[in-house]
């Protein structure tokens, strides 16, 4: 599977596609660390070639919010199909109203290795 990770956090992030490896090491992990970054990626997918099977994303970047991407991902004819989950560090009220209107998965943000572990098989059994 192929999965595209938005967050700036190096240490969550090597984490994350530690135990992704751990779960299958066939998956592959694209990291970009904010929102713009992942726009510019996404635009340079060739035709062809395919787009992620998942896009997880963290609502706060230094470019552009998670909601903000959020909105012009589901609002777009080219990404609009994307699975996509959004990590909340707590409760927002707003952004899970964001998320739940463009359909998007909401999972609370791992605190340490146990959650992240449950949550990363979640996500890949999300793609299976």
């Amino acid at each position: 599977m192929y999965f595209l990770f938005v967050n700036n956090d190096i240490e969550a992030t090597r984490l994350f596609e530690n135990i992704l490896h751990t779960i299958d090491s066939k998956n592959i992990l694209i990291t970009v660390p904010n929102g713009y970054d992942l726009i510019q990626f996404l635009q340079h997918v060739k035709k062809g070639e395919s787009y992620p099977d998942l896009i997880i994303l963290t609502p706060k970047f230094l470019r552009l919010s998670g909601t903000d991407l959020l909105e012009l991902l589901k609002t777009d004819d080219m990404y609009r199909l994307i699975p996509v989950i959004m990590l909340l560090a707590e409760n927002n009220y707003d952004e899970e109203a964001a998320c739940n209107r463009l359909g998007t998965e909401i999972l609370m943000a791992p605190k340490d290795q146990g959650q992240w572990k449950s949550v990363v098989e979640k996500m890949c059994a999300a793609c299976s």
